[in-house]
């Protein structure tokens, strides 16, 4: 395939295009027994030893009092909504790119967790998001070990 050449200065050039870079890596221990825990569509968190903290995604240590944070423990699909933003930019694990609806997107707590994470907000509208409203977990129509797995969160009780 050539190369489409855009600037060419010296040895340095530069080209627009993508790349598709195949590659694997381990996660972890903590990460990996998410994974397996996507796969079985439930939530696995790790406990801090010392403070007690509950880590959703999972950690091997505590953020506030650095002890380790290998005790694992089951969570349940619910969840709060502790904030939220409207942006037409669609969120891949590629790239951003501008998207013709806005997609809603939230840091979500689940239930039993210390700590929360970003998602997406699915089966509502921008007039119905609340900060402190419950939410459920939305899974993959195919479960695949991996962080797609998470389609995202919905209001408990519907839009």
């Amino acid at each position: 395939m050539p190369l489409d050449l855009e600037k060419m200065e010296g040895d340095i050039f530069t080209s627009k295009g993508m790349v598709k870079a195949e590659f694997t890596f381990w996660v972890g221990l903590a990460m990996d027994k998410f994974y397996d825990g996507t796969t079985d569509q439930k939530f696995i968190g790790t406990k801090c030893s010392k403070c007690g903290k509950v880590f959703l995604p999972p950690r091997n240590r505590c953020g506030d009092c650095f002890a380790k944070a290998e005790e694992f423990v089951d969570l349940p699909g619910t969840a709060t909504l502790k904030n939220f933003t409207i942006t037409p930019w669609k969120i891949t694990e590629r790239r951003a790119k501008k998207g013709n609806k806005n997609a809603l997107v939230g840091l979500v707590q689940v239930d039993g967790a210390d700590s929360a994470f970003m998602t997406e907000i699915l089966n509502t509208t921008e007039d119905k998001l609340e900060e402190g409203m419950k939410l459920k977990v939305v899974w993959a129509k195919r479960i695949k070990g991996h962080p797609q797995d998470i389609a995202g969160f919905e209001p408990v009780g519907g839009a």
